[in-house]
């Protein structure tokens, strides 16, 4: 015969064991909310934070709009406008860094035939030795010179070392005079050969030789040839461009081989006289954001 007493131990360990499984259910619940509601927390003070730092950056452009905006003379400047990453500028709970990029320059003094040095406006962001354009049109006078350093003589940055009339892949120029004010360019070479295809055919990738003084977007010239590209990325010294649209110009689509020049387009097609890029990055907390703008007139 069973015993009264040992069924109600029995029992009432059941009910125990049950109650301690009831509690760690319950625990293990309450966790894993707290958990969930620190995470929706922590997301959306991420996601605010992102938001704050992309409006600095936006702010970054506007200040340094309104700044351009105050200097007629973009060319004739002795430096470029931040020619090194700015120290950051707080606002609210973060700070934005803008930086800026004119992409040439202008003679700052008559360039004979037989000169053998360039004085120019500025210098900045140029490479210690490479190749320039000077003038637009290479049937109408233009040409290309080589320099091997940049010095300052007299306060008037210089390119020196120069030699006149030279040819970049095919293409090839005489020595000239050039007036004052004329339109220095940068000038890099093509990687991806382009072939006379159609409008809408685009090599991928589609890269050029990097030089720091190319927009991260804008308007190329090869060979006469405007082709636009809404974005670039830089990589091993090679510049991929994305985005890429042809025949903007009157000429186009043309083949071009590789190592064949590649100049901004600056006067003509769809682009202004004067344009500066200005990039400015929002920082608030551990989130950065980017925002970028030509500015043209």
């Amino acid at each position: 015969m069973r015993q009264p007493g040992l069924n109600i131990r029995r029992t009432r360990g059941f009910l125990l064991i049950v109650a301690i499984l009831l509690v760690l259910v319950v625990a293990v619940a309450v966790a894993a909310l707290g958990n969930m509601t620190s995470s929706d927390v922590r997301s959306s003070a991420a996601h605010a934070q992102s938001v704050q730092a992309f409006y600095l950056a936006e702010s970054g452009l506007e200040v340094e709009q309104r700044r351009w905006a105050q200097n007629l003379n973009w060319y004739r400047s002795t430096t470029d406008p931040n020619p090194s990453p700015a120290s950051a500028q707080t606002l609210g709970a973060g700070n934005f860094t803008v930086y800026a990029n004119l992409p040439a320059t202008l003679l700052k003094k008559n360039l004979s035939a037989a000169a053998n040095a360039i004085t120019a406006y500025s210098t900045d962001r140029f490479p210690a030795s490479g190749t320039l354009q000077i003038e637009e049109d290479l049937t109408a006078g233009a040409e290309f010179v080589t320099y091997t350093n940049i010095t300052p003589v007299g306060g008037n940055p210089t390119f020196g070392g120069v030699t006149r009339g030279r040819s970049v892949g095919t293409v090839t120029s005489s020595a000239g005079s050039h007036g004052r004010s004329e339109t220095i360019y940068p000038v890099t070479t093509l990687l991806t050969p382009l072939l006379a295809t159609s409008c809408n055919t685009i090599p991928v990738p589609f890269q050029i030789a990097y030089h720091p003084k190319f927009l991260t977007a804008g308007t190329l010239d090869i060979e006469g040839e405007e082709i636009g590209y809404a974005g670039s990325s830089v990589a091993g010294g090679n510049m991929t461009l994305t985005g890429v649209k042809r025949c903007l110009g009157l000429a186009g689509p043309l083949a071009h081989a590789a190592g064949q020049p590649v100049t901004p387009v600056l006067v003509g097609g769809d682009s202004a006289d004067y344009e500066v890029e200005t990039v400015a990055t929002g920082a608030v907390g551990s989130n950065i954001r980017y925002a970028r703008r030509t500015i043209q007139r």
